[in-house]
């Protein structure tokens, strides 16, 4: 898969060449499990937006072990200077979903056995073996806790990735705390779409924002609409998701 994602870019020394072996380099430090993940083809698409829309602040709401924090800091330190915010309690308690009963027996056991102070030491080490200081912090709160800091400080964002809890309560308040902080020009990345329980959030991004496109397959879930685009902005997000996903069937 990643290898048929290279092939889109023909020039080995391009910026998006770079980009795309960096995330390579670091999600090769970083597992997928049960808890989460974040498939090479979606830190692509996060990074790109970054990189292409010049996009100076995003925030990933469910960090966990950071495969799609990383990306976005990667993006930052090399093309917008700028930052993303990984919001995380790192909390047993707040991990804790009940909306899909189905996995319920799972997801007990992945809160009871997980070792949530490792997982946040791990990533701050990441951060700093990295040298990702300026362009990642860790904000080790509640996503309904962490907004109330952004509006103080005035902080508005050009990507918001949601990926915390995934019972409808939460989801719902992460989708209308996150909205109004989004700059002219951004951009939702919505995971697990397919879920019960997220689908009432993706149905009101889609009466509120402009859809872009969504990716659903054996390592993808998710969905990314805009905010303020131009037809032709519009059309090369449209067009970056579609030299992605056509790779991915």
């Amino acid at each position: 898969m990643i290898n048929y994602i290279a092939n889109l870019f023909k020039n080995k020394n391009s910026d998006t060449n770079k980009l795309s072996n960096e995330i390579k380099r670091i999600h090769r430090l970083i597992p997928q499990d049960f808890g989460g993940g974040c498939s090479h083809e979606k830190a692509l698409i996060m990074s790109m937006l970054i990189k292409n829309f010049q996009l100076k602040k995003s925030v990933d709401i469910g960090v966990y072990r950071g495969r799609s924090l990383f990306p976005q800091a990667i993006a930052h330190k090399l093309f917008t200077d700028g930052i993303v915010y990984g919001v995380d309690p790192y909390s047993n308690q707040a991990a804790i979903q009940n909306d899909r009963p189905d996995l319920k027996d799972q997801l007990d056991q992945f809160i009871k056995t997980t070792d949530f102070q490792a997982l946040y030491n791990a990533v701050s080490s990441i951060i700093t073996e990295n040298n990702f200081q300026n362009n990642a912090v860790l904000v080790r709160k509640k996503s309904t806790d962490a907004v109330t800091d952004f509006k103080k400080d005035k902080i508005y964002f050009g990507l918001v990735h949601i990926d915390g809890n995934h019972d409808t309560k939460y989801v719902m308040e992460d989708v209308k705390n996150y909205m109004p902080l989004l700059d002219d020009t951004s951009f939702i990345v919505l995971d697990d779409i397919s879920w019960d329980s997220v689908k009432p959030a993706y149905s009101l991004l889609e009466e509120e924002l402009v859809f872009i496109d969504k990716l659903i397959n054996h390592g993808n879930d998710f969905a990314v609409f805009g905010k303020g685009l131009s037809k032709e902005e519009l059309a090369e997000g449209k067009d970056l998701f579609k030299k992605i996903k056509s790779y991915s069937a």
